[in-house]
Formats: C-alpha cells, sequence, structure tokens
C-alpha cells in the first residue's frame, strides 16, 4: 500500500539483499528463512554487512523502532481509507489482525502461506471458481474460532466500503466487482465465483491478499452500546455497520480504551496510544493461537518531525531500532564502534513522480514527447551517488531494477531515457519548441501532426509547468533542484511550489477527481508498494481506468495490457504492462532511495533479514542478556 500504497511521503531510507526469486508469476510460498544474526557471533549480510548480536536470547521485554520523518500509526480498522492507504498503517493492522493470505516474509517476496489462515487456494472451472480453505486452530482472543462466517462479514464490509468510497485499495472493476458470488460450504471454508476467468497468479497475489478475516461476533453492530447482531447480512446492515466502525477508528484518543480493538486473532493488540505524539504501543497477545508466536512482550512505535529528533531517540536509547539520515551517512563507522548494527534496507517499491493530467498543465504533460523530454532529464546515478550517498537503486518504471526479483520486465532493466540533455532537446525541437523571452521554450508550430505541439498547445504558449513538491528533506530537494536547472538548459521552465508534507496531501491529494491545481508533484518518498495489497506490479491500481493516484493518467492501450495480465499466467504478459507503462512515462520515474539506513542495538535480534515490502516484522524480534 501504495507508501498511496501508496502516497508514502517521507524520506524513505535503505539496501537489503537479494530476494527470494518468485515461482511462476511470483506469488510462491516464502521460504522458511531464520535469523542471519545470532548470539554472541559475527555473521554478515548478503551485502556483506557484519552483524552482531551480544548475549543469549530472552523472551519478554519491550523492543521499540521508529517511523521514517512524518509517518504516524493512525488507523485500526483494516479497511484503509485513501489517506492511511499506506504500508506503515497495514504493518501495524495485520500484527492485529491477521490477513489471509500474508505478504512477505524474512528477505522474501511472494506469499506466505505456513503464516497464513488461508491454505493455498485452488483454481478450476477454467479459473472461475476459488476455493480457500482455512487452517483449523486459529482462534480470536476471546476463544471464538476464526472461521469463514469471518471471512463473509469482510467481504459484506467491503462492498460496503467500496459503495461508499472509502476503500483505498479499490480500482474499478477489481475486487469486489470481479466476484458474482461467495457460497460458504462449511465453517472452514468459501468459495468464490468469478464473473470470469481470471490468472491465479494475479486473483491471488493482487485481490485474495486484500482479505483479512474480522470478528463478526464483536463487530456487527452499528452503535457502540448497540447489541451484536447479523446486521451485515444486508447490504443497508453493512453499511451501517460499516459507518461505525470507520468512525471508531477515526476516534484515535480511543484506540487503547475500544473494547472493539482488542478482540484479534494476530499476535499483538493494542495497550496505549498517545493521540498527539502518536506513541503507539502494542502487547503481545497471550492468547494467540496462530504460527510465529513473537518473543517480545511488546513494542513501542515512535513517529518524529525531523531527523535530528530521531537520531537522538536512538542516540539516547528510547528506540531500538532507528536508522541514520542519509545526511548523516558518514557517521556510520561511529555508530557501529557505539554498538550498533549499520545495515541498508532496500526495497521492493515504485518511485514515481505525478503528472496532473486533468489540472491548468494537462495540454503540456499529455504530450508522449514532452514526458519523454522530462524522463531524460533526471540524473538517477547523480542523484543516487550525491544527495543519497549511494543509498537507492534505480527506477525506470513502474517496478524498480530490484535485483533477484523476476517481476521486474527485462526492458526495466536498463533505462529507456537516459539522462541526455540532448536527447530531450532534440524531442522538443522536432515538435515545434524554441526558445523564447528569458530562455523559455514557446510553441511555434501549433496543431496535431507529429511534427507539431500537440492538442490544446496554442502558438506562443510557453513551456512552463509548476512543479510541486514536498519540502523538508535536504536530499530531495536537492534533487528537485537538479532536476529544474537540468530543464531550464533544453528550455522547460518548472516554477517550484514548495509544500509540507501534509499540504501535499490536501493539494495533490484530492485530484482527480479534482480539481488538479499542479503540473508535477513531486512527493518525497512517493512509494507505490508492492506488498500486503499487490504482488504482480501490473500497473491495475497505480495506473489503470479510474486509478486514483495517477493525477488522471487514462490509456486504453494500458488498459488492454494491463487486463490480459490479470488474465495470463504467464510473466509476458506482466512484462508486456510493464514496459508499455514505463514508454509512456504514465508518470515521471526517480530513483527510489532505501528504505532506511538501519540502526539496530546490538541486543536485538531478529530483524534481519529484512523485509522487500518495509514490514518490520516485530513478532520474530528478541532482545538478549550477556
Amino acid at each position: 500500500m501504495g507508501s498511496k500504497r501508496g502516497r508514502s511521503i517521507t524520506g524513505r531510507r535503505l539496501l537489503l539483499a537479494v530476494p527470494a526469486a518468485l515461482v511462476a508469476a511470483a506469488v510462491a510460498v516464502v521460504s522458511a528463512v531464520g535469523p542471519a544474526t545470532s548470539s554472541g557471533k559475527t555473521a554478515r549480510t548478503s551485502s556483506g554487512t557484519k552483524l552482531t548480536i551480544k548475549g543469549k536470547p530472552t523472551s519478554g521485554g519491550v523492543a521499540s523502532y521508529a517511523l521514517p520523518i512524518g509517518d504516524t500509526f493512525s488507523w485500526m480498522l483494516p479497511l484503509e481509507n485513501q489517506a492511511n492507504y499506506e504500508n506503515y498503517e497495514s504493518n501495524v493492522e495485520s500484527g492485529m489482525w491477521r490477513p489471509l493470505y500474508v505478504v512477505g516474509g524474512a528477505g522474501s517476496t511472494g506469499i506466505n502461506y505456513p503464516m497464513s489462515i488461508g491454505k493455498q487456494p485452488v483454481y478450476s472451472h477454467g479459473n472461475t471458481v476459488v476455493t480457500v480453505k482455512l487452517n483449523k486452530g486459529w482462534k480470536w482472543s476471546d476463544g471464538k474460532p476464526v472461521t469463514a462466517a469471518d471471512v463473509r462479514f469482510f467481504f459484506e464490509l467491503e462492498a460496503a466500503a467500496v459503495k461508499a468510497g472509502k476503500y483505498a485499495p479499490y480500482v474499478s472493476g477489481e475486487m469486489p466487482k470481479d466476484i458474482a458470488s461467495v457460497s460458504y460450504p462449511n465453517a472452514y471454508e468459501f468459495v468464490i465465483h468469478l464473473k470470469r476467468a481470471y490468472s491465479p497468479n494475479w486473483f491471488t497475489g493482487n485481490q485474495l491478499t486484500w482479505v483479512y478475516p474480522l470478528p463478526a461476533q464483536a463487530w456487527d453492530k452499528t452503535s457502540a452500546s448497540g447489541k451484536v447482531g447479523n446486521y451485515a447480512a444486508t447490504p443497508a446492515g453493512a453499511a451501517k455497520v460499516f459507518s461505525f466502525l470507520y468512525s471508531q477508528s477515526e476516534k484515535l484518543s480511543t484506540y487503547s480504551s475500544n473494547p472493539l480493538w482488542k478482540t484479534v486473532d494476530g499476535p499483538w493488540v493494542i495497550k496505549s496510544y498517545d493521540a498527539t505524539t502518536s506513541h503507539t504501543v502494542l502487547s503481545a497477545n497471550r492468547k494467540y493461537t496462530g504460527p510465529g508466536k513473537p518473543h517480545l512482550a511488546g513494542y513501542q512505535i515512535y513517529s518524529f518531525s525531523s531527523d535530528t529528533a530521531e537520531l537522538d531517540a536512538v542516540r539516547s536509547g528510547v528506540v531500538d531500532f532507528g536508522y541514520l539520515p542519509f545526511s548523516d551517512a558518514a557517521q556510520i563507522n561511529s555508530f557501529k564502534n557505539q554498538g550498533y548494527n549499520v545495515v541498508p534496507w532496500t526495497y521492493f517499491y515504485n518511485e514515481a513522480v505525478e503528472f496532473g493530467y486533468t489540472g491548468p498543465w494537462k495540454a503540456l504533460v499529455s504530450q508522449l514527447y514532452i514526458r519523454q523530454a522530462l524522463q531524460h532529464l533526471v540524473n538517477q546515478p547523480l542523484y543516487i551517488q550525491r544527495t543519497l550517498h549511494g543509498y537507492g537503486i534505480p527506477d525506470y518504471g513502474i517496478a524498480p531494477d530490484y535485483a533477484g526479483s523476476n517481476l521486474v520486465a527485462p526492458a526495466l532493466r536498463s533505462n529507456p531515457y537516459p539522462y541526455s540533455v540532448s536527447a530531450a532537446k532534440a524531442l522538443l525541437t522536432s515538435h515545434g519548441w524554441a526558445k523564447g523571452a528569458k530562455g523559455i521554450d514557446v510553441c511555434k508550430k501549433p496543431g496535431n501532426s507529429a511534427h507539431e505541439c500537440g492538442a490544446g498547445i496554442k502558438k506562443g504558449a510557453p513551456l512552463t509547468i509548476q512543479l510541486m513538491y514536498t519540502t523538508g528533506v535536504p536530499s530531495f530537494q536537492a534533487q528537485v533542484e537538479a532536476f529544474q536547472t537540468a530543464a531550464a538548459q533544453v528550455g522547460i521552465s518548472l516554477p517550484l511550489n514548495g509544500q509540507t508534507q501534509n499540504t501535499m496531501y490536501s493539494i495533490a491529494g484530492v485530484c482527480p477527481p479534482g480539481p488538479c491545481k499542479w503540473g508535477i508533484a513531486a512527493y518525497n518518498g512517493y512509494m507505490w508498494d508492492f506488498g500486503q495489497y499487490q504482488v504482480l506490479p501490473g500497473g491495475q491500481n497505480q495506473f489503470g481506468k479510474g486509478n486514483y493516484w495517477a493525477g488522471g493518467y487514462n490509456s486504453p492501450q494500458a488498459d488492454k495490457l494491463i487486463a490480459a495480465d490479470h488474465t495470463s499466467s504467464s510473466l509476458k504478459a506482466l512484462y508486456a504492462a510493464e514496459t508499455y507503462l514505463t514508454k509512456n512515462v504514465a508518470s515521471l520515474f526517480w530513483p527510489l532511495p532505501d528504505y532506511e539506513i538501519v540502526l539496530a542495538k546490538d541486543n536485538l535480534g531478529g530483524w534481519y533479514p529484512l523485509s522487500p515490502y518495509a514490514n518490520y516484522q516485530v513478532s520474530r524480534w528478541y532482545l538478549t542478556k550477556p
């Protein structure tokens, strides 16, 4: 979640190892990878970094981690709206309410069936029927079993959430709209009848991963004082139940006291929450019956408004698992000498800069050649080396150049639009642009032919596009300014409009439907995360018809290729969609900064290998003692 699971607008940091290759279309079972660290010994990550965990593992204790700047846990209900559709939200939610299928593991991509409530689905009748059996033995913290009735309750609430326009994963035509009906033969089985045949890889990885069995026996109510009933069985009743639960999730000050949030089937339960600072404390669910029981007695989540505050919290011992800002990379050896393991965290996300296809600059950004010229001006190697100090990987399209993953099309392994001022200039001059006043290009040849400026661009119109960007992070500011300078060299004027993270949400985050009052929106850390809600990066949720996330991008050819990916089990279909969206420059593709430079105390174990989906996987953590 796409961190739009998506708009994760923070300065993410770091470099992981090569993930396990995925089988077929990459929804294979993740491998059972144990900790790469061992107490009292030195181990190495796959990138060669030394890790040392001092002492002997213990049970109990409370550990803590810091979220990147600006991120806060602030949503309980595992049916997320657009504003809370973030990996750091779902990471916490999925620790309290286990998804039907858990995605990712220790250093592995794909579906983690051993940790999931659902057994591997069975497809039949030409891939139009999906049968899912649940693993028995899972129980809610109130002692009730987790059954198909809880899955049914989810589907009922999901339909209500979609109708209310408050369910972020939904894109037109996807779940629940692609389902004709669901039957429930017994307490531990449900059968989905699809409206058409879908690829098992896509439907399992990009649809069934949305499903969270929810505690109907505690949540099927329409008010705090009302009795639990069977209200969600009807659409009207489900709408009332969803509205009630949604309203409760908005009440941050009641998170730790609301009995709704105490009925969980995951390894963690909320203990306390500060609505002002977002400081979150969770305790181990001692009634947890699933696999992977936590070693810790609890954990804390800290949020910070500045890198300085976060680093001070690490130094003071408040935070056990934090991060070193890119700008402080020179301090790595100092932290190692102080007893910290320092590891870069690379992950499988997408970094994009949006175009406003329906705003005042739509005539300009709708021209492919202009988008291509702009892409030629993004100097990814320079940004990675100079502003990220080497802590990042290239992102040449809708999936990054992530080593070891077969989900990345071969065409995305090299840059289709490498940095070239001359190439950008040639594209503009060949379409009728020439230097005007103050060095800004103006349209000399209006019209729609191959060598004219394009539809909606009048003669004499300047090649000026407002660039709104997130302030507050020096490394990102430097990237934006370098991009602006490069654009000026070819006659493109990009007046900068710096905004805080929250203001970016309120301006660019409402478009579409609009109005789009911006030309280009550059979020620091615009992450589309391929994880719990999207295993296969085919582009539907980010760039498909009716998308919320891409500034109104709409391409019939892209929709056709995306649809083919949904029905074909061949990786070629996935690659075709990825390649088209990339070469069509649906958004500007930007280098992917590593999620964090991890600073982990040497008495904290179990956190490595790191998740390629930026999940902290706290259930694996443990503390040591001398």
